[in-house]
């Protein structure tokens, strides 16, 4: 026999026979969507019994709930008139064809009439108007509709899925669920990106925040600008404490630095290679990995970067052609011999998160030489940054042969800037040498 229970926990009650049940009261605003004011499920006849499937049987409960919570109006307007009215009245539903002079717009008036008080008033009035009525924007859709834009129906990108999802669940931890999930766009507030952005500060660097806030944002232009949205976007120049440069910002590379690592990576054609084209183009490492024969034009002298099985690129703006140099050029011959259109130059790093393995393999030949933490394989990138500013090339160009964005409405017409136009600027920087 049990021992005495003084308190039992919550949701948890003991039944005159000894045994224990769940108890769990149907939210308000779900009790028109679930046919029950209370929920019971058996715990067992011990209360030891009962404390091992309290956890399992609550996951269940929650999990009913939020899947009542996230069930689009329209999809429990469509699902009834399929179960009542048949298939044919369903599609023509979905489809909005239905007229008001129809005969058929009788049958959904009278199956609205019928609902009244059982369904939630906008389940009824989708079904009554015979119109299905497209859900609301949430902050959960705009990171969703984000995700699906920059990956542009290619190979998807890991790294960009861990990454929102990690800023979903922030969001819902800041916020709550509720108000990341269910609640319209249009009624998030500069508050809500206020608190939002007090929570990450709590547990990561303010440039940290910066960056994550940039997501959100980036994402909130999109769906605003896609969805003809008449709102502001709430984390639009949002403040944040401390941001700016810092202790561990990447350095550019010098020549004095690169005359220091040249032997290191000579040896190896792999590591030459790699490090001979992030040092000519100013390419992120993933966009040069992720290399196939068929980006490649040597006779050209030019290298297309764009999406493939391997990899998907970073930002839209990431897709460009660039010229290669004439050493960069005869360096890749070695590496497209023999192999087929789609057959990657690099085929030891041609995978998922390929460039890490790269990456590590670059920094241990740098660390040979290079002690200081601020340069990277990425200060290459840098160097190029600085080196055509140096030369005088115009910011926009500049952006153009790294693959930046401009941020401007300007920047989406046309197709960017020649092959020739590129180069000139570019050759300046080769013609410095090391």
């Amino acid at each position: 026999m049990d021992n005495p229970i003084t308190k039992l926990p919550k949701y948890v009650f003991r039944r005159p026979n000894g045994s224990y049940r769940y108890k769990r009261n149907v939210p308000k605003a779900l009790r028109q969507v679930i046919p029950k004011a209370t929920i019971y499920r058996q715990l067992g006849n011990s209360y030891d019994e009962a404390i091992r499937r309290l956890p399992v049987v609550h996951a269940e409960v929650e999990a009913l709930f939020d899947e009542e919570r996230s069930t689009p109006n329209s999809v429990r307007a469509k699902s009834i008139i399929r179960e009542r009215l048949g298939e044919w009245h369903a599609d023509v539903f979905a489809d909005g064809v239905v007229e008001p002079e129809w005969d058929v717009t009788d049958d959904f008036i009278e199956l609205a009439e019928e609902l009244q008080g059982r369904l939630t008033p906008e389940v009824v009035r989708q079904v009554g108007s015979a119109r299905l009525s497209p859900e609301p924007m949430t902050l959960h859709k705009v990171l969703s509709d984000y995700y699906t834009y920059k990956c542009d129906n290619s190979v998807g990108d890991k790294a960009l899925k861990t990454r929102i999802e990690r800023i979903r669940k922030d969001l819902v931890i800041a916020l709550g669920k509720n108000r990341v999930e269910w609640t319209p766009l249009a009624d998030i507030t500069r508050a809500d990106a206020n608190t939002f952005r007090d929570y990450l500060l709590n547990r990561m660097a303010p440039n940290s925040v910066v960056r994550t806030v940039g997501v959100i944002k980036a994402a909130m232009n999109h769906v605003i600008i896609e969805n003809d949205l008449e709102q502001r976007n709430v984390f639009q120049g949002i403040k944040i404490k401390g941001a700016g440069a810092s202790k561990d910002d990447r350095l550019p590379m010098s020549d004095e630095h690169l005359e220091m690592l040249l032997p290191e990576y000579q040896g190896t054609p792999t590591a030459y290679g790699l490090f001979l084209m992030l040092t000519d183009t100013g390419a992120r490492l993933s966009e040069i990995v992720g290399l196939e024969q068929q980006d490649v034009d040597l006779d050209q002298g030019k290298l297309h970067i764009r999406p493939n099985t391997v990899r998907g690129l970073k930002t839209k703006t990431s897709e460009r052609t660039l010229p290669l140099s004439p050493r960069a050029a005869e360096c890749l011959r070695g590496h497209t011999v023999g192999l087929s259109d789609s057959a990657p130059l690099f085929p030891k790093y041609a995978r998922p998160r390929g460039s890490d393995a790269a990456s590590a393999m670059l920094m241990k030949r740098l660390r040979t030489q290079i002690s200081d933490k601020k340069i990277t394989m990425h200060s290459l990138r840098h160097r190029m940054k600085d080196k055509l500013r140096n030369t005088g090339c115009p910011e926009a160009i500049s952006l153009a042969i790294l693959g930046h964005s401009t941020n401007t409405v300007a920047a989406n017409y046309g197709s960017g800037y020649a092959l020739e136009v590129m180069r000139e600027h570019m050759e300046k920087v080769w013609g410095k040498g090391w």
